[in-house]
């Protein structure tokens, strides 16, 4: 209890570290469209995350593949998206083409939940580097071909712990942006977040939002604090305990 506690507590902190510089122009996007949205970014991120955390290290070094393969996915599902955002008609064939492979929703998934989905799916392939010593501990059961009860439990506090801060953001966010002053301009104000995107994405690329990471760091030394509660001797201890 005391490491899936630490883990959830880890999760919450990571929050405020630079791993979070890619994931805030995602999380301002889930701030318009349909009201499901929040909770379908939030389901997505946490099944996505979990599954990569416990599988996907595995499958990258079965298969001899590149590390930075995730990174240039996570590159790729953000422009598209950006572009979804920004561009209205690509929105609407997304809408249409989401509504044909869900014939019993209405039309164009318009409280948003699916899409939001697909939105938390990027977000988990953004947020897998950023992970404390507990993750990292459990990336190498994972590695070694043992995905224990604990195993997934940890990741799942630990997806659990972020996911909390994010939707609280989210639904913050839309209590702002739907005052009746700016209901009327929710449309424009979706196709500036999917600009951010595109903007970021391309920064993405180019290594800027390392450059940022690292600057930050270096400005900001209590940032490399954040794992406090993980390095602490009991946890460090109790962690010992689940490894073989």
């Amino acid at each position: 209890m005391l490491l899936l506690l630490v883990a959830f507590l880890g999760g919450v902190l990571t929050v405020l570290s630079p791993c979070v510089l890619p994931v805030l122009p995602v999380l301002l996007s889930g701030t318009v469209g349909g009201r499901g949205r929040p909770l379908g970014i939030i389901a997505g991120f946490i099944g996505s995350f979990v599954l990569l955390t416990l599988f996907l290290a595995s499958v990258v070094s079965a298969l001899n593949l590149s590390p930075d393969l995730i990174r240039w996915v996570a590159i790729a599902l953000l422009l598209g998206f950006g572009l979804t955002l920004a561009v209205p008609a690509l929105q609407h064939r997304f809408e249409l083409a989401m509504s044909r492979s869900l014939p019993q929703r209405r039309p164009g998934d318009r409280d948003g939940f699916l899409g939001g989905v697909l939105v938390g799916v990027t977000l988990g392939v953004v947020w897998t580097p950023c992970v404390g010593p507990i993750l990292a501990s459990v990336t190498t059961l994972a590695l070694s071909g043992q995905v224990t009860g604990f195993a997934f439990a940890a990741t799942l506090a630990y997806a659990l712990g972020v996911a909390a801060p994010m939707l609280a953001v989210m639904l913050g966010g839309r209590r702002l942006l739907h005052r009746p002053a700016l209901l009327g301009r929710l449309g424009g104000l979706q196709q500036v977040f999917g600009a951010v995107l595109v903007v970021f994405a391309i920064g993405m690329v180019f290594g800027v939002d390392r450059q940022v990471q690292t600057l930050l760091i270096e400005r900001l030394p209590a940032l490399q604090q954040l794992t406090f509660l993980e390095e602490s001797d009991a946890v460090q201890q109790q962690l010992q305990r689940q490894l073989p």
